[in-house]
């Protein structure tokens, strides 16, 4: 009955076709669809005449971003964004929209935290940052750090904003020191790079920095049949985002670095067939999001 989408199917009918299979791992959520549609529901969620009066209605953060998100077990790549309470002077946090990409493309979820429950927003947790006397300190003396993405994580279940600064050295912008908060508690840890240029250090940085405020560094053993490798490049390093089915409904994602493994590693991580459902058994850092691989078994 949607006369829109019959002329367009009537003029376009080769839209009309089943998505092929190799594209529906590689789709996400259009971003600027994905705002318009939050800034829109952000009031008319509101159904109640009083409540609308009282201007209780929600108000974007930051800028949406694509990071991988564990929903119902399952770490999937998303589109996140945070949203507070309207014009709220404590800017805690009121929830999260997400939007799954893969085969789950155009689904949107809107999280609400449960009434009583408080959590910081990112302005919070950035004045919480500057005002550690550690990395005051350290500011004072580097007045060039400039802060980069503010992404947040649910570690050891606790809500974690993960808060990188970036120097310069010479004519490269290179990270200098991680920041985390802790959402609830708004405790502080962070963790001083010493050599940028070592892409295990920084590649650490993030699993040091949530170990000084008291949530251990973890590792698991991940097994299952490899469902899918995503090969990419990063830094001139070769990554990979592997899918590791552990059971019928549940596909863990982790992502290997090549630069950590050994050659044996890769080359069972490149030669594991995603086909022919193949077992492969993965040692992973636990705390970090997505699991990162630290060794194949």
């Amino acid at each position: 009955n949607d006369y829109v989408r019959s002329f367009y199917n009537s003029m376009y009918p080769q839209w009309n076709q089943q998505m092929p299979s190799w594209l529906l791992p590689q789709l996400r959520y259009p971003e600027t669809y994905f705002n318009t549609q939050q800034d829109v529901y952000n009031f008319y969620f509101q159904t109640d005449p009083l409540q609308w009066q009282r201007n209780v209605f929600l108000q974007s953060t930051e800028t949406t971003r694509f990071i991988i998100m564990p929903i119902n077990g399952t770490l999937t790549w998303a589109a996140v964004r945070l949203v507070e309470i309207y014009h709220s002077p404590s800017q805690n946090l009121a929830g999260l929209y997400i939007a799954p990409a893969g085969v789950r493309t155009g689904q949107v979820y809107l999280i609400r935290f449960p009434e009583g429950t408080t959590v910081i927003g990112p302005n919070s947790a950035i004045s919480a940052v500057v005002t550690d006397p550690i990395i005051k300190t350290q500011l004072t003396l580097h007045p060039d750090w400039t802060v980069g993405n503010i992404l947040l994580y649910s570690v050891n279940g606790r809500l974690i904003y993960v808060i990188p600064y970036y120097g310069t050295q010479g004519n490269l912008t290179v990270p200098e020191m991680v920041a985390v908060v802790d959402g609830s508690s708004k405790q502080v840890g962070h963790y001083f790079i010493q050599d940028p240029t070592s892409s295990i250090e920084v590649g650490s940085a993030t699993t040091k920095a949530v170990s000084t405020i008291g949530i251990s560094t973890t590792q698991a053993t991940v097994n299952g049949t490899l469902a899918y490798r995503y090969q990419y490049e990063q830094g001139g390093n070769t990554r990979w985002i592997l899918g590791i089915k552990t059971t019928s409904t549940t596909t863990v994602q982790v992502l290997a670095k090549a630069e950590t493994l050994t050659t044996t590693d890769i080359y069972k991580i490149s030669n594991t067939s995603t086909t022919v459902p193949t077992t492969i058994t993965v040692l992973v850092d636990s705390t970090t999001m997505p699991y990162t691989v630290l060794s194949v078994q």
